[in-house]
């Protein structure tokens, strides 16, 4: 098995997405990602995106790649780019949080965070999404 890497961006979108534009996004990016081994998360907020992409380092550098000439961002800035010991998103080719549909009461509020991201802040904003994500799925299994 090739080694683990990870990279983590952020940017700003160019316009705002509506929530069936970022429908297609996910989905394309689901169907691109599962076929690389490539899993990871977007977090959305109505004007920033943060994402985390990790799998072999060929297929996460190849991706960004793809991201970065996308016309729906600008200012894409690299927060981490490197080796890492283990998934944190190995069950989603592409998981999503849209801050803008579902605000959720003590969730780390996106807007200040994501304009000066420090290694704490993108670790709770990580903790959040995962604890959302479960959430969600107890509540389908319920």
């Amino acid at each position: 098995m090739a080694p683990l890497h990870h990279l983590i961006y952020q940017s700003t979108a160019a316009v705002a997405l509506s929530g069936a534009d970022l429908g297609r996004m996910l989905s394309q990016s689901q169907a691109r990602n599962a076929a690389a081994d490539v899993t990871g998360m977007l977090l959305y907020d109505g004007n920033r995106f943060l994402q985390v992409l990790e799998g072999p380092a060929e297929a996460v550098l190849a991706t960004f790649a793809r991201i970065r000439t996308d016309c729906r961002h600008t200012e894409v800035q690299v927060l981490a780019n490197g080796p890492i010991a283990q998934r944190q998103f190995g069950q989603w080719a592409m998981g999503l949080v849209n801050y803008v549909s579902c605000p959720e009461e003590g969730f780390a509020d996106p807007q200040p965070i994501m304009l000066t991201i420090t290694d704490t802040a993108l670790c709770m904003l990580l903790h959040d999404f995962q604890q959302y994500t479960g959430a969600v799925r107890q509540q389908h299994l319920l």
